[in-house]
């Protein structure tokens, strides 16, 4: 699933419906012995006309039904539990909760749970998350889900969790579990960690300072290990993500959930994908378009097969201007005694012409992050030969954050030459030009520095990829 986050609106832009100002027909329900059928305690609930109806099953995480599981209809603020219905599970783990439909506006409509506006005054900024939730608990048992109207669900519950993570640029505040009494500070690193958690098909971690919303993020987790750790979050204008959520999610043990109202936050960023259709413009050493080219089978559909003096162009892209990550599948031929170039961005090999070139350096045999011409001192070597497989598909990944580069050969760091093992990263800044000069994969203008072997799945993006994200994607694409 490629939407993976709940985007908030500005007020002029709001989508979800307005929350009453109170919600007079939850009763409160803190004790833990409840007869059969719906506790009301005296409110209107059970005997509203106009009923909104809440009902499905009980199951553990195997899918068995789990009868007499008692179940709570919770409403959370975003950082506390304010008012709850109960109801118990029948002998076939049926249950059905009814409430008001006017006091559920806002929460439920269409058969869709909706979100909850949590104005934020000082900020300015409407948050929203779901507000509502469906708790189930049997025995040492338990699970999380939103509850949908109209229509039966199936409540999941299995075996608590540990869950642990990280916010960006967050020194205090809390984190609360929605639908349950959990919270955690937020510590002066921010982190934050809960020993226990109900798994959950849909949950939402909601971040607040001073009882005031500030952000959530949904997710999911199912009964998989003991611990699950969420990626470093960013705070972004009401919702909480991590721009490599989308490959991370399985690796990290959980996954991300969507409503009807998402949007892919990481296409904001700039990236170029080359997939080996036909679209990508295949030069030769003389600056004009190949006569011909030639295509073999890729990692995933086709991929290009470079002749001497060949290279894909890309015009005058600059994606070296920061943080940036560069990929692509080979199968690589070994080394022919050239020089083999995988990226550059050069006109010539220059000072005042060449920013960047990532290449098989046939003088040291290893992988070279150079500038300008080879010698300089701010070159950075990687490896040998043997770092990249012969005659079989593998992934390359260099990455640069924060002017530091890393190297990377089927989601496995690659050491820096001579380092022993020990060191992984080298300091790198590319040449400041007066010009604009070209981009390219495979090649560059020397005939004789075509790299070596089939290319497939380029991709060059304007940030820079973490450790896992790397590995996630070699995972959801190397051959079986």
């Amino acid at each position: 699933m490629n939407r993976l986050i709940v985007c908030l609106k500005k007020p002029c832009q709001v989508w979800a419906l307005a929350l009453a100002a109170s919600l007079a027909f939850f009763a409160c329900s803190n004790g833990d012995d409840v007869a059969g059928g719906v506790t009301d305690i005296g409110n209107s609930i059970a005997r509203e006309p106009d009923t909104t109806k809440i009902a499905g099953t009980v199951v553990d995480m195997q899918g068995n039904k789990m009868p007499a599981a008692r179940l709570t209809l919770y409403w959370d603020n975003g950082y506390a539990i304010e008012d709850s219905v109960e109801t118990v599970a029948d002998s076939n783990a049926q249950f059905e909760i009814k409430v008001a439909s006017a006091d559920m506006h806002g929460y439920l409509q269409n058969g869709q749970t909706t979100a909850i506006q949590y104005a934020d005054s000082a900020r300015g900024v409407i948050n929203a998350f779901a507000g509502v939730y469906l708790y189930a608990r049997s025995g040492s048992l338990s699970g999380i889900s939103l509850p949908p109207s109209g229509k039966a669900t199936e409540v999941r519950i299995g075996s608590r969790k540990a869950l642990r993570g990280s916010m960006s640029g967050v020194a205090s505040g809390k984190v609360h579990i929605g639908g349950t009494h959990l919270s955690a500070d937020i510590q002066e690193d921010g982190s934050f960690s809960f020993d226990s958690i109900p798994p959950g098909m849909q949950e939402e971690l909601i971040y607040s300072e001073s009882d005031s919303v500030l952000g959530y993020i949904p997710f999911t987790i199912q009964d998989a290990g003991d611990t699950v750790v969420l990626p470093q979050l960013e705070n972004y204008d009401g919702f909480l993500w991590n721009p490599d959520l989308s490959l991370l999610a399985d690796a990290y043990g959980f996954n991300s959930y969507h409503t009807d109202y998402v949007v892919r936050f990481d296409t904001s960023r700039s990236a170029v994908n080359i997939n080996m259709t036909g679209d990508e413009q295949v030069f030769g050493h003389n600056g004009k378009l190949a006569d011909s080219v030639d295509y073999v089978d890729g990692v995933n559909g086709k991929a290009v097969l470079l002749k001497p003096g060949q290279y894909i162009d890309l015009d005058t892209l600059n994606p070296t201007g920061g943080d940036f990550t560069l990929s692509l599948w080979t199968k690589w031929n070994g080394p022919n005694g050239e020089h083999q170039v995988l990226f550059c961005q050069r006109a010539y090999w220059s000072d005042s012409t060449s920013r960047f070139q990532w290449h098989y350096e046939v003088n040291s045999g290893s992988f070279a992050v150079m500038k300008s011409v080879p010698g300089r001192p701010e070159a950075v070597l990687f490896g040998d030969s043997a770092s990249v497989p012969v005659g079989e598909w593998a992934m390359l990944t260099l990455v640069s954050r924060d002017h530091k580069v890393s190297m990377y050969v089927n989601g496995k760091p690659v050491a820096i030459a001579g380092s022993e093992g020990a060191e992984f990263a080298g300091e790198f800044v590319p040449n400041e030009l007066t010009r604009s000069v070209p981009f390219r994969v495979g090649g560059n203008e020397v005939e004789t520095e075509t790299w070596n072997g089939a290319i497939d799945q380029v991709s060059i993006e304007t940030r820079a990829r973490s450790p896992e994200w790397i590995r996630a994607k070699y995972e959801a694409l190397k051959p079986e």
